[in-house]
């Protein structure tokens, strides 16, 4: 019959269509993988020195299940576990459970060493190497370099997984590991810090300096098959990887720029988070970045979440979380419970609340106001009012033979935002001759300021340490408010003797491995963008390698007559500020711009040049920034601020200045 066949046409139309349909969504999943390496604990008879690597997997992991990598698709080697045989298999299995459009992230925490090229593909003569589980440090006639796991075996390896996820997938490496250079003053950790691996004699060409661990090398796959690749390593070929406080200096500023992800980010702008964290926790040293940078981040597949963070302990009302200092919980932050899977906790009642009563590196407890029910799984912690830590700095004073080393000490006890203590964590001061002091960095043991003179009480030492304790503060003060979505732009142009601008350049022709470097002839113009569905006010500032602070908009100058309820911006506007042309000069180094926007006009110059105010009243932002500026703060500790309750926001733009 005729109705039977139409039937039997529609039927199998039909389930055709669910095999289809079946057939594109099975194919067109997108999962998100990880995989991460992580060496500290290495054999005695290797000769290298344990590092934390193992305190990097919390960080990592937790960076990463923010972006919705679920627990079962992270696989971690560590330690033994760790040997390149292991590494290579992981990531070959890692390659064949790869399908079209993955998102993979794979992180190593060890050891990294430059190490003689076998195959004459290298600029400088070396190939850079991961320093696998037993992999010796010292050169042995009967070693065979097999232990290393080099760079292009590497991209061997990364090439096969972006094949398999395709065009549509990301493939995001980080390197938490240096390949070369020497160990710092003071014996600061670092991972690596040996000489290059090489045979007796081996004397390479070296023509050019190579970026980093990894390089884009000829392919026999035709590239429009193969994912983008974006490589994060935390220093330059030539340079050493400092540790920060027991965790890896690149891993703790993933995890710090892990909470600021946005779905308009690309790979350029989380790398400029990922810079400004690096200038604060080892700003000796130099990240790069290399592969598709302007792509955006994930395929633009960014999750919009809150930051929070999970347990992995109840006892009765105190609870144990994945996150400490390295991540700015300290002790008095405020924390609230939400169920698992709250992306906004916005206007939103929590289910109990609480304080962080201790705080260490990767993790801190939290009392409760009453105990959860069921599983610790069930819950996510959100941080509700900040506590932006201490601004006080320990210090050691190796001064032994110094004649006023008892003026000295007296000068530091006199302001509560110094310790002196026999291990610093952040400078130590030396004899830097003719009655002088050099102040070093307790991080990595490079120079932070050398031949300070030591006249009138020391005036001036104390003033460097001060400056650069405030620039701390004002680097870690993030502010968020999705209303105040704003953020800051600086355009490179080139100007005459006379202030006119004469060309316009764009961010790749001033950029050196993915760090934006302006000079003295480059200067920028200053554009703000307003994504926010809210008008702003704004205000930008400048911190300067040794933490002095400039107002930039408005500017000190009170010459200009710039106005704070000047600055201002619509919703959904984009402006280049007239008169902004800002120029580059000492002292060169990792500068930041940042950017302060808020529901009313805001002036901090009179904080900074410690001049009247103009108007009567102080907001609560010109509060909290005075803050750092307060010398007479118990204890060094700042200021708590509910983040939710400030109705403001905060953007950096970090780049470094050269000669």
């Amino acid at each position: 019959m005729v109705t039977n066949r139409i039937f039997t046409n529609l039927y199998t139309k039909l389930a055709l269509f669910l095999v289809l349909i079946t057939s594109f969504i099975f194919t067109n999943a997108q999962t998100k993988r990880g995989f991460i390496v992580a060496i500290g604990d290495y054999p005695e008879d290797t000769d290298w020195r344990d590092i934390s690597s193992e305190n990097d997997i919390p960080l990592i992991r937790s960076a990463l299940q923010k972006q919705g990598f679920t627990s079962d698709k992270i696989k971690v080697l560590k330690n033994a576990e760790a040997t390149k045989e292991n590494i290579v298999k992981g990531l070959t299995v890692l390659s064949k459970e790869c399908t079209k459009g993955d998102i993979v992230v794979i992180h190593f925490s060890s050891h990294g060493q430059q190490i003689e090229d076998n195959n004459n593909d290298e600029i400088d003569g070396y190939d850079e190497a991961i320093v696998a589980y037993g992999a010796p440090a010292k050169y042995d006639p009967n070693y065979d370099f097999s232990k290393h796991l080099r760079d292009d075996e590497l991209e061997s390896l990364l090439q096969a997984i972006r094949f398999k996820i395709g065009p549509t997938g990301d493939l995001v490496v980080f390197a938490d590991a240096c390949h070369s250079g020497t160990v710092g003053r003071n014996g600061a950790i670092s991972r690596g810090g040996q000489p290059a691996y090489k045979r007796p004699g081996y004397n390479p060409n070296q023509t050019k300096q190579d970026v980093g661990m990894y390089q884009s090398s000829k392919s026999t796959i035709d590239a429009s098959q193969l994912s983008p690749i974006v490589v994060i390593s935390a220093s330059l070929a030539s340079q050493v990887n400092y540790e920060y406080e027991g965790a890896g200096s690149l891993s703790t500023a993933i995890s710090r720029s892990a909470d600021k992800l946005n779905s308009g980010m690309s790979y350029r702008a989380f790398f400029a988070q990922i810079l400004k964290e690096m200038s604060i926790l080892a700003p000796s040293q130099k990240p790069a970045i290399e592969g598709d940078i302007d792509r955006l981040l994930f395929g633009g597949k960014v999750i919009d979440q809150d930051p929070y963070y999970r347990a992995y302990k109840l006892r009765d009302n105190q609870v144990y979380l994945y996150g400490g200092k390295l991540n700015g919980i300290f002790d008095g932050t405020k924390i609230a419970v939400f169920p698992i899977g709250t992306t906004s906790i916005k206007n939103k009642v929590p289910i109990t609340e609480g304080s962080t009563i201790f705080s260490e590196g990767t993790w801190c407890k939290v009392k409760l106001d009453k105990t959860l029910p069921g599983s610790i799984d069930d819950y996510w912690f959100f941080v509700t009012e900040q506590n932006f830590g201490e601004l006080s700095l320990n210090i050691k004073v190796d001064l032994d033979r110094f004649d006023n080393k008892d003026v000295l000490l007296a000068s530091l006890s006199n302001s509560p935002l110094f310790n002196v203590c026999d291990t610093a964590t952040d400078f130590i001061l030396e004899d830097g001759g003719r009655g002088t002091i050099d102040i070093i960095r307790a991080s990595d043991g490079s120079v932070f300021a050398e031949n300070i003179s030591s006249e009138e009480n020391f005036v001036n030492v104390i003033d460097a340490l001060t400056s650069f304790s405030r620039g701390i503060y004002m680097k870690n003060l993030e502010l968020t408010d999705s209303r105040y979505q704003v953020t800051l732009n600086l355009i490179p142009v080139r100007f005459d003797s006379e202030g006119r601008i004469t060309d316009t350049l764009s961010i790749e022709d001033i950029s050196i491995n993915g760090t934006i470097v302006f000079s003295e002839t480059v200067g920028a113009l200053v554009q703000v963008i307003n994504h926010g569905d809210q008008d702003a006010y704004f205000s930008v500032i400048d911190i300067q390698p040794d933490g002095k602070i400039n107002g930039i908009l408005p500017a000190e100058d009170p010459t200009l007559n710039q106005n704070p309820e000047d600055f201002f911006i619509g919703a959904g506007q984009s402006v280049i500020v007239d008169g902004s042309l800002v120029t580059f000069s000492e002292p060169y180094g990792i500068e930041v711009f940042k950017l302060f926007a808020s529901k009313e006009p805001i002036d901090f110059t009179p904080i900074i040049t410690k001049k009247p105010r103009t108007r009567s009243y102080i907001s609560p932002l010109e509060a909290l920034f005075e803050t750092g500026y307060e010398e007479s703060t118990r204890g060094g500790t700042t200021s708590k601020i509910k983040s939710s309750g400030m109705e403001a926001s905060t953007s950096s733009f970090t780049f470094e200045i050269k000669q």
